[in-house]
């Protein structure tokens, strides 16, 4: 598996509602402006970063990404009890090298949002994993790659770990499949892809 290139992703995350078009709800966008700090620690088993934000408008907003389910949530703090996160853009980097997991997944924008209204369709179970996260821009070889489709997707469970595969369409009408790695954080470019040739539709 490593001998396939790793890229840098951004990667849009959406947690209540399925979003086949990555949009987002005006009133409730929030651009950062800063993370101003953010560290990662295991817990229960399970892999969490915690991030304090600063947004645009000022807000200082503690974010939690819990790494094996990829959702995003909302640390709980005074004036935000009745508030949820759902729609997530972060910049997934390939570089290893860093202080802490946190420090490779950088979040950019996010909906915060009622809870209540975050939940509206929501019918209490969790999408599938391979729903909660999808590309939205990559870059490879110096080159950006702009997402516009991705005609299909499906999880393997290696019993190592689980991979997430995508096969998408960019702007430049090419295709190429690309595949997320969960326990290791890492985005990989397998091959171009011929249309005729999905083996899923």
């Amino acid at each position: 598996m490593n001998t396939f290139p790793l890229v840098e992703m951004l990667a849009f995350f959406s947690r209540f509602e399925p979003v086949p078009h990555p949009d987002w709800r005006e009133p409730y966008r929030r651009d950062i402006q800063q993370v101003r700090s953010c560290h990662t620690k295991r817990q229960g088993g399970v892999t969490r970063s915690f991030y304090t934000v600063e947004t645009k408008s000022g807000e200082l907003i503690n974010l939690v990404f819990n790494e094996q389910e990829l959702i995003w949530s909302l640390e709980k703090a005074t004036g935000y009890e009745d508030k949820a996160i759902d729609r997530v853009l972060a910049l997934v980097e390939r570089h290893k090298h860093k202080p802490s997991r946190a420090h490779r997944i950088i979040p950019y924008r996010f909906e915060l949002l009622p809870e209540e209204l975050a939940k509206r369709r929501y019918d209490g179970t969790e999408k599938p994993l391979i729903h909660r996260m999808q590309p939205y821009r990559f870059l490879r070889s110096k080159t950006p790659y702009q997402v516009t489709a991705i005609p299909t997707r499906h999880l393997e469970n290696t019993m190592i770990t689980k991979e997430l595969n995508y096969v998408i369409k960019a702007d430049n009408d090419r295709f190429f499949h690309l595949i997320y790695i969960l326990d290791e954080l890492d985005w990989r470019f397998m091959q171009e892809v011929d249309e005729e040739f999905f083996f899923v539709r």
